[in-house]
């Protein structure tokens, strides 16, 4: 079964969906042995295109085979995908009806049954990209609950470069964003992608290390099930830090910047769409999205640890290209300081679920016309591996003065 499901996934990836967005993969082998493997093709007269059935099906015919001995089939929802109504009588031209067919979602967790029990597994838009299915992050709760009873005050994402900083952490259970249903996949340098538990300076937190990025081809909505899972498992607070170029020529590469407010040029919003009325409001008030009290903290913290921490207003662009030295201009006449391609999504997400919300950035560059050379991700990976000391060295202070005798001991 998992070489079948290896060759699904491998070629899920070359599926052509650019009007439904939701790529999948079907492997079949045929009766000596052998692997045929095809992914949907789509055309403007959506839904009149190719399941991936089909076109295995047809790789299948082509090299010489008439029977199929066993499938796999992969989509990109967190649910197992079902060939439809269609490919069903498709393969039961070539397979007999006890013919096992494994079925899986992008967690990977495949579900078998055989051709004959096929029919009462539907397939519909809830399997497409327009519903991903449930947001509420109860599933990925399950995961998490069924490997750490550690239950989390505070929740850190950490940015580009970043991951590293908290290490190490005491009672430490890590796990892999592909073990919780609905989290992100991450393909960036930098990006760990997975969720780390455990205490800091006496703290229990849950850190995040990595994220996802429009860029990537993650839609605005991906913080949805991450941060809603995190407020389920007991945070109350999410502290949110990045690597972000300067638009201010005093606030140079290796700074530490508090957050004070953002600017959305993504474009787009992660609450578009139905609305989780148990997650949150429809519409949420923003005007005041970084909590005041913890930017106090933050700065007298910094002051006491002789870090020289700036602030500013954060504005996401989408990327992955470096802004232009016209958008940098721009941008600072409508009142931003940082640019970077990241953090708006989560903060939006994390205030609609009643987080309280914090952010830091490490300054990596000067923007494009602020200063010399061209820009590039190997620059902010390297810069922000230099500040990630400072960085750690204010967060341990922060969680230390959250624990039970830090409380106790503060003014």
């Amino acid at each position: 079964m998992n070489d079948l499901l290896e060759a699904a996934r491998a070629v899920q990836v070359r599926a052509y969906v650019p009007y439904s967005g939701f790529p999948v993969g079907c492997a079949l082998r045929a009766e000596d042995g052998r692997i045929y493997t095809g992914a949907n093709v789509e055309n403007a007269a959506y839904p009149q295109g190719q399941c991936a059935e089909a076109s295995a099906i047809g790789a299948l015919i082509a090299g010489g085979a008439r029977r199929i001995v066993e499938v796999a089939v992969i989509g990109d929802s967190d649910r197992p995908c079902s060939p439809c109504g269609g490919c069903r009588q498709r393969l039961a031209e070539f397979a007999s009806l006890e013919t096992k067919v494994h079925m899986a979602g992008r967690g990977g967790v495949a579900t078998t049954v055989t051709l004959c029990d096929l029919l009462p597994h539907s397939f519909g838009p809830a399997h497409l990209a327009a519903d991903r299915g449930d947001t509420s992050g109860r599933d990925a709760l399950s995961v998490l609950r069924s490997r750490s009873d550690l239950r989390p005050e505070v929740a850190i994402m950490l940015g580009s470069g970043l991951g590293e900083v908290l290490e190490p952490l005491t009672e430490r259970v890590a796990v892999p964003y592909a073990d919780m249903p609905g989290f992100p996949t991450t393909s960036v340098p930098g990006h760990a992608g997975q969720l780390v538990l455990g205490r800091v300076e006496g703290t229990a937190v849950a850190v995040l290390q990595g994220r996802a990025h429009l860029y990537e081809g993650a839609p605005a909505a991906w913080p949805r099930v991450p941060i809603r899972t995190l407020k389920a498992l007991g945070a109350g607070t999410i502290l949110l830090t990045n690597a972000a170029g300067s638009l201010r020529s005093e606030i140079g590469p290796g700074r530490l910047c508090l957050i004070s407010d953002h600017i959305n040029g993504l474009g787009a919003n992660p609450l578009t769409g139905a609305n989780d009325d148990e997650a949150g409001p429809r519409f949420p008030d923003m005007s005041a999205v970084y909590d005041v009290a913890l930017q106090q903290d933050f700065r007298r913290l910094a002051a006491e640890a002789g870090l020289d921490l700036a602030g500013g207003v954060y504005l996401a662009t989408p990327g992955p290209s470096f802004e232009t030295p016209a958008e940098i201009r721009a941008m600072r006449a409508i009142g931003a300081d940082l640019v970077g391609m990241s953090t708006v999504p989560e903060a939006i997400v994390a205030r609609h679920a009643g987080l309280r919300v914090a952010g830091l950035a490490v300054v990596t560059n000067l923007a494009a016309g602020l200063g010399n050379g061209t820009l590039s991700h190997e620059e902010t990976l390297a810069t922000a591996g230099a500040a990630a000391a400072d960085l750690g060295r204010l967060v341990r202070a922060w969680l230390r003065s959250l624990a039970p005798a830090g409380k106790e001991s503060a003014p």
